[in-house]
């Protein structure tokens, strides 16, 4: 069977994605329950059994950013997601409140030294293709993940 190659950015080409949408209050109980839902839909997509824990632990990453240091409003802000797969990749978004961040400013831990937190974004970027942020109304991390890559 040919393979067709990844797409350069999902977003410049006219296909179609499958779609969902989640919000949640920002509080801690809901990022279990965010992660959940979000990989309800994530399962769908042709991953490794591998590939999903990662996806998981990149995406439990980024809600809880999402929670932490995007809400200044606490449980009166909310957490958006957007789920998006077509056959080529799967892309999360997950929105916040916050006003935003240097993501150059984020780098790799020392082996060394490892902190025992703020590895969050380091972790995103390990665990899955491409990592984006936008900042607009809020933060947005937007985690892209090639199926296929062979």
């Amino acid at each position: 069977m040919e393979q067709k190659p990844p797409i350069a950015c999902p977003f410049d080409v006219d296909v179609h994605w499958e779609t969902a949408h989640l919000s949640a209050p920002s509080v801690p109980d809901s990022i279990g329950t965010l992660r959940r839902q979000i990989m309800n839909f994530v399962s769908a997509a042709p991953l490794s059994a591998s590939e999903l824990t990662d996806l998981e632990v990149a995406i439990g990453e980024a809600c809880t950013n999402a929670l932490r240091h995007g809400s200044p409003r606490g449980e009166y802000d909310k957490i958006r997601v957007k789920c998006m797969r077509n056959e080529s990749a799967l892309v999360v978004e997950i929105t916040d409140s916050g006003n935003g961040f240097n993501p150059g400013s984020v780098k790799a831990p020392a082996a060394a030294h490892l902190p025992e937190g703020g590895m969050g974004i380091y972790l995103m970027r390990r665990l899955v293709d491409h990592v984006e942020f936008e900042f607009k109304t809020g933060t947005t991390v937007r985690l892209l993940k090639y199926y296929n890559k062979n």
